[in-house]
């Protein structure tokens, strides 16, 4: 069976759409030095206002750190005279009266390599505190301390001769006086 093809329909070529007109922008309708270059202007400012304040707090903030491969040479300080301190006082101002509190993570050296650590400052006399595995791993050995315990802190640094060791005092509401992240070298 054949279809019969039906030829009375005419048909009538299809028209291609009609492409759609882009409106015209007046060109006179944005002014020169108008409300988009007051902007740009702003923001410039605001962008370099914000460089010079952060530029600021970086300088202001930043406390010396030394690294060193060898140990630090510490020095002696001879004491002004000064009134002799009461009990109290020197149980509370004087954190060197008393053996530091030094806090100990695993940042990477291996957990034989902290507690053979962790017996030398208790060797030392220091409170340790071994923190067990800390969460980052560092190429080097961090020592964190508080005000007035940079001593210590370089005590604690000429126990290890053979690490890289950085030192940096810190503003610290925790309960240490020296935190050590022992890292792999």
């Amino acid at each position: 069976m054949v279809r019969d093809i039906d030829f009375r329909v005419k048909r009538t070529p299809v028209k291609p759409l009609a492409q759609p007109v882009a409106p015209k922008v007046a060109l006179d309708t944005v002014k020169k030095g108008g409300s988009s270059a007051t902007l740009w202007t702003v923001l410039v400012l605001l962008l370099v206002a914000a460089a010079i304040g952060i530029w600021q707090f970086s300088a202001t903030s930043a406390t010396p750190t030394t690294s060193v491969k060898t140990p630090a040479t510490t020095k002696e300080i001879t004491p002004v005279a000064d009134p002799i301190p009461t009990k109290v006082e020197n149980s509370i101002l004087s954190p060197q009266s008393s053996s530091p509190l030094v806090q100990i993570y695993d940042s990477g050296a291996g957990s034989t390599e902290v507690s053979v650590l962790v017996d030398k400052l208790k060797a030392l006399g220091y409170k340790v505190d071994n923190l067990e595995k800390s969460q980052f791993n560092y190429d080097r050995t961090y020592i964190r301390y508080r005000a007035g315990m940079q001593a210590e802190a370089e005590k604690i640094q000429s126990t290890m001769p053979e690490r890289l060791v950085s030192l940096k005092e810190v503003v610290s509401a925790g309960l240490f006086d020296i935190l050590i992240l022992y890292g792999v070298k």
